[in-house]
């Protein structure tokens, strides 16, 4: 006969639960770096713009913001003269002999005129085919948002300087590149009676009671 032989239980492992410092050492590095990155996106940005109310709970006593989370101001851009406005400075007003203003500002409506002669208190403005839809090519033409925005400006233009009695003059790119002589014609006959028209203004209000 075989001899019995009592089975016996074998021992249990022993299990005790990872410590808070090797905890993380049980997870792949994939899942440690979104664990981090998780935490980091829950984290909100605030700007100068956004009103902070302290809670009773969590008192703000300051606010660091970071140079990189502040939104940045964007400049207006600064008006320049074009290569139509540079050729007919050139090629008129200075062979004239006459001292001018480029970007001449009205303040009350934001807007910039390409020329100002003080001597004459003239305004002269010019005006591009296409900007300004010359109507010599876009007469009964669909005109596009551009050019009727600039139409609405010529006009605000137009009225600024009636009402503050300052007389413009507007020259068409089309006459400056194919009748140049008509322009300059144009300006040494109109230029030097604002000048006189101008300088009598002055001595009048320069006369006592305006007599």
């Amino acid at each position: 006969m075989k001899k019995y032989i009592k089975p016996t239980n074998p021992k249990k492992a022993r299990t005790s639960q990872p410590s808070k410092e090797t905890k993380n050492n049980f997870l792949p590095n994939k899942k440690i770096n979104e664990v981090n990155n998780s935490k980091q996106s829950t984290k909100k940005k605030i700007y100068k713009s956004q009103k902070v109310t302290p809670t009773k709970e969590n008192i703000i006593k300051d606010l660091y913001i970071l140079k990189n989370d502040t939104p940045k101001k964007r400049k207006h851009p600064e008006y320049g003269t074009s290569k139509l406005e540079d050729r007919f400075a050139n090629n008129f007003l200075k062979k004239l002999g006459v001292e001018f203003q480029t970007q001449f500002k009205a303040e009350s409506i934001g807007r910039y005129y390409d020329f100002y002669i003080p001597s004459a208190n003239l305004l002269i403005e010019i005006d591009g085919q296409y900007w300004h839809s010359d109507p010599r090519l876009y007469e009964g033409k669909e005109l596009t948002p551009t050019q009727k925005k600039n139409k609405r400006v010529d006009k605000d233009k137009d009225k600024w300087a009636k009402e503050h009695k300052i007389p413009l003059i507007r020259i068409w790119e089309y006459d400056i590149n194919n009748n140049p002589k008509e322009v300059m014609d144009m300006l040494k006959k109109e230029i030097p009676l604002y000048i006189e028209k101008y300088n009598k203004e002055l001595e009048k209000k320069k006369r006592p009671n305006n007599k």
